[in-house]
């Protein structure tokens, strides 16, 4: 990689940033593109994220991906947007910020090659957390399903994610049980089960034989919740495919490439071992 003043400069903003992939992934990406540019990790820390990340426009950043706990400042911070919640920033030829959400069609898309046939499975939805991600995931879940229910351990952001949906329904922290009983497909969006964060005894035992069980925590690649749902022979979807392909279609409105998802698969894996 030759870095020259005419490199454009993409970067991950977020607290914290320095577990991510998405570096990897994005930088091995440019050079299968032979692209003059760069993605580096920022972490960002700041008592008003939006207002930093407007100023991070004058530096001439061509994109963003933006992590927790940062993504509906980033909404907030863009000239346009296409959602409440962003995690991708584009910056236009005349200075201009836009904001665009491609975890929800992410999810999507890794789900569907993780279950092909979940349209026809999926009608009630629980997703656990209600942040970013989880508020992505909801809205494009949404046309699927008959009821997406949030559950947080912050009941009054559940209500906030819930309201958002038409949709959208809030279960208690404390009746997680009823909700892994009856959902037809769980996501879990927590950091709980991520390296150095706290475990949860999720019931699991409780699932239906049916049920599509989601995590998309990445490290580890197996998280407890995923491996009781193995142990049930469930179907499972572990967090690097929803994380490669909302990089992949991020990567496509920085550039208008699509990258190739596979070979990101075999990298992030090899990464992880």
């Amino acid at each position: 990689m030759i870095i020259t003043p005419a490199t454009k400069l993409l970067a991950l903003i977020g607290d914290p940033v320095g577990h991510s992939l998405s570096p990897l992934m994005q930088n091995a990406w440019i050079a299968d593109h032979g692209l003059d540019a760069v993605y580096v990790a920022l972490p960002l820390r700041s008592a008003d994220p939006a207002a930093a990340i407007r100023a991070l426009k004058d530096f001439g950043l061509a994109g963003l991906n933006v992590t927790v706990p940062h993504k509906e400042a980033t909404a907030l911070a863009a000239d346009r947007t296409e959602s409440a919640v962003a995690n991708v920033l584009r910056r236009e030829e005349d200075g201009s910020l836009s904001a665009f959400n491609t975890d929800g069609p992410g999810f999507l898309d890794a789900l569907s090659e993780a279950a092909p046939d979940w349209r026809a499975r999926v009608k009630r939805v629980l997703i656990v957390g209600a942040g970013g991600a989880a508020q992505g995931i909801g809205q494009a879940l949404s046309p699927f399903a008959d009821t997406i229910h949030f559950a947080n351990r912050t009941a009054e952001r559940g209500e906030v994610a819930a309201a958002a949906l038409p949709n959208g329904r809030t279960l208690r922290w404390d009746d997680l049980e009823r909700g892994f009983g009856a959902a037809d497909l769980i996501i879990q969006t927590t950091t709980l089960g991520m390296k150095d964060q706290p475990l949860y005894d999720w019931p699991v035992a409780l699932c239906r034989p049916t049920a599509i069980v989601a995590d998309i925590v990445y490290r580890p690649l197996e998280t407890d919740l995923l491996r009781a749902a193995r142990g049930r022979a469930l179907t499972t979807m572990d967090g690097l495919g929803m994380l490669i392909h909302q990089g992949a279609r991020a990567f496509d409105l920085w550039f208008g490439i699509r990258p190739d998802i596979a070979k990101a698969r075999e990298r992030l894996t090899a990464a992880l071992a």
